[in-house]
Order: structure tokens, then sequence, then C-alpha cells
């Protein structure tokens, strides 16, 4: 007979924190490639064009977001729905950048400044436009938790994302310049998802964790 400590299969290793984290954005392209790994013999992978933002804030970290939406049929008789169907399951990611730098004042006012010039006294300047163009930007967040031959590295993939939410912005003496942004994935009509998630790095106990060792070659 075994013991309820034998059966009730709790796993401490199996409890992740996220200690470090890098987002990488990039203007979704028809020609990109899916991310199917972040990690092989040669190190971490981060596909060709995607930047980061660069450091954001500790307490915010990175917010992901869930709503889904549900239609029931009820019944005469029944307590209970006799039929629930999902109609929408939308994810979200929230974060605050603390970079001024291109690439984040692109995904925080919604523009391409790859046009933009500095005069011979070092001033750039790009203007919002008339009409926002919405941009669609492909999302990578990747996070690790140990290090060396214990490192893990846990990435979520939004394969197209829109920014629905630009945060207010405060200048202020004793905090630095922020920018706040919430995006929402979509399904990719070439890829078929808006949210991919991938584990990968030589700590990962496989076998603990519920899944097949790594394929051999």
């Amino acid at each position: 007979m075994s013991t309820f400590t034998e059966v009730k299969g709790h796993n401490p290793a199996n409890i992740r924190k996220i200690l470090e984290m890098s987002i990488f954005i990039k203007p979704a392209e028809d020609d990109d490639e899916p991310i199917v790994a972040v990690h092989d013999e040669t190190g971490v992978i981060v596909p060709v064009g995607y930047e980061p933002v660069g450091l954001t804030t500790k307490d915010d970290g990175a917010s992901w977001s869930r709503e889904q939406d549900v239609a029931d049929v009820t019944s005469h008789g029944y307590s209970e729905p006799t039929r629930r169907d999902w109609i929408s399951d939308v994810r979200g990611l929230g974060f605050t950048m603390q970079e001024s730098k291109r690439s984040v004042f692109e995904l925080h006012h919604g523009v391409d400044l790859a046009g933009v010039t500095t005069d011979a006294n070092g001033n750039f300047y790009f203007d919002a436009p008339a009409r926002p163009a919405g941009r669609q930007y492909r999302v990578l967040a990747l996070g690790k938790d140990g290090s060396g031959p214990d490192a893990i590295y846990v990435a979520r993939w939004m394969p197209l994302a829109d920014v629905v939410e630009n945060g207010e912005q405060a200048w202020s003496e004793g905090d630095e310049v922020r920018y706040p942004i919430s995006l929402t994935g979509k399904v990719d009509p070439t890829f078929g998802t808006s949210f991919r998630e991938i584990w990968g790095g030589p700590g990962l106990d496989h076998a603990e964790m519920g899944f097949p060792a790594p394929a051999a070659g």
C-alpha cells in the first residue's frame, strides 16, 4: 500500500520563477518564420529582426491577461448548462518600458522612425500621425530561471499583436520617464495561433515535467 507522500505527486523542483526577462518586438512581415525554439547547443536563440525594448519596471514585470467568453445553452429541467461553447479567448501582455530609444518610441507612439534624420546640431524629431496606422507586431517575451547548466528558458510568442493601450506618462523629478503599454494577440492566419509557449534550456528535467526526453540527434 502506498503512502500519501508517495502518491501526492508534489515536486518543488517544478516551481519556476522568472528571475530575468527581456521582451523583443518586430513589425510583422509576410516572410517571417515561426518561432519554435529559444535554446540550442550554441545558446539562446532570438530570431533576426526582433529588437529588445530594453529595461522594464521591476514591480510591473510582464503581466499576461486572458479574457474568455462562453455561450451557454440551458434546458428545462436542468440546473446547469447543457451545452457550452467557447466564443472568445483573447490573450494580452502589459509592461512598462524604461529606456528612451527608437524601438520604444516606435512601439509607444505607433510610428515607423526608419526615416528620421539627425541635424548638424544633434537634433532629431518625429511627429504623431494624423490618424494612427495601427501597426502590427510580433512579440517575443523571454524569461530565465536558474543559471549555467541549470538555466531554464520560458518564452511566450504572440505572432500577431496590436497595441491596444498606452498608459499615462508622467514627467516628474522622482521617477524616470516610463512608457506603459498593453498589447493584445490575434490569430495569425499563417501560423494559426495567437499565442505560443516555449520551454528550453539545459536545466529542464523533461521527465519530471511530464514530457518526452529530447529527441536523439
